[in-house]
């Protein structure tokens, strides 16, 4: 596919804390991208854009929900949340109304449109032609993502099950225990691969974190950029040369602070999901 071919939106997804932030980020370092700072989840929350274009909710459900708990989120540790953040309201009014007067005649159509209306602004006043989102639940809506989007793509980036565990048990969100965490993480591995088998797989990829640190790591760039209709630019190589490193991924970091009996008990939890996984018919790369 010609760089030039691919103008529809990029996806950024995985399990939570499975480096979509980092996947996303490559992206978004090359400049016909705009990477949105925050998750927008309106448009993967249940109830959000892609259950709305499927006809699960209404408009007026959507849009209750878009004003309340969408637009503004309370803020984190990392600062501001919601759509606020790249959109004013008068934005999300006009498009909301745009949203109402084209839904009845194409559910699929509009919903797309108002993810692009809302975007826009931030989009073109970053100079881009096209705009990078990384809710990781984009993973778990790559069929309906695709289908809304016939020039989209998604981007599914998988990290070793210890490291997302220790991780996300680490976090107010999650579990809080790393035995919880790997189901956690197993299991939404499973509902990704539901949502991956009924999208078109021309433009869903599937990408070990790992590999974009290992002795490969070109030719995995390479292919995550290509599939994602990019050049390699001077920003992006740069980005991926001088800031993403084995460090700042954090891989291995489970076994910090484990003595080696919780070390060998983690592993158990791990193979054991990954056997679950394997029964089910699941299966995720391994690390190249």
């Amino acid at each position: 596919m010609s760089p030039r071919t691919a103008v529809g939106p990029l996806f950024v997804g995985g399990t939570g804390r499975s480096g979509t932030t980092i996947g996303a980020r490559i992206l978004g370092a090359h400049p016909d991208t705009a990477l949105v700072p925050i998750e927008l989840r309106f448009h993967v929350d249940p109830g959000g854009l892609c259950d709305l274009a499927a006809g699960k909710v209404t408009v007026d459900d959507f849009a209750l929900r878009m004003r309340r708990t969408w637009f503004e989120r309370p803020p984190n540790k990392q600062g501001p949340r919601g759509l606020h953040v790249i959109a004013e309201r008068p934005v999300m009014r006009r498009s909301l109304r745009r949203l109402r007067e084209a839904y009845d005649a194409d559910p699929w159509g509009a919903s797309a449109a108002y993810l692009r209306d809302v975007v826009r602004p931030f989009r073109r006043e970053q100079g881009a032609r096209r705009f990078i989102e990384m809710t990781p639940g984009t993973a778990h809506r790559a069929d309906d993502l695709c289908r809304m989007f016939p020039q989209g793509r998604v981007v599914h980036m998988v990290r070793d099950g210890r490291d997302v565990a220790a991780s996300v048990a680490r976090q107010n969100w999650g579990p809080s225990t790393i035995e919880d965490a790997m189901v956690w993480w197993a299991d939404n591995l499973i509902a990704i691969d539901a949502a991956s088998r009924r999208a078109d797989p021309d433009r869903l990829l599937t990408l070990r974190l790992e590999s974009l640190l290992g002795p490969r790591r070109d030719e995995h760039l390479a292919r995550l950029l290509a599939f994602s209709g990019l050049d390699e630019d001077a920003a992006v190589r740069k980005f991926f040369d001088a800031d993403f490193s084995r460090d700042s991924a954090h891989v291995g970091s489970w076994r910090n602070g484990l003595s080696s009996d919780e070390q060998d008990r983690t592993e158990r939890l791990h193979a054991e999901q990954l056997a679950r996984m394997s029964s089910l018919g699941v299966t995720i790369p391994e690390p190249e």
